[in-house]
């Protein structure tokens, strides 16, 4: 199934190919997959502490991602 990503702080310097002033970009995941499975997927470590939430509300990493999903990842803690 096809999900929206947006990564926010530093969380997009794992992919080259990402730019923080776009949209996001989409992925294939299995049906079925967790929050968890595509925080593994992204390469996004437990100590990133990354946020996930689907239309303003915050998900567990064993919430199942509904398909076609615009997933927001946060770094909770960013800046200085």
């Amino acid at each position: 199934m096809k999900i929206s990503v947006r990564l926010f702080g530093t969380l997009g310097r794992n992919r080259p190919d990402y730019e923080p002033a776009a949209t996001g970009f989409e992925i294939e995941i299995p049906e079925n997959a967790k929050v968890g499975d595509l925080l593994a997927h992204l390469k996004i470590v437990e100590s990133d502490r990354a946020v996930v939430a689907i239309n303003a509300r915050v998900l567990k990493p064993d919430d199942i991602l509904p398909s076609g999903a615009v997933v927001h990842v946060f770094q909770s803690v960013f800046g200085g």
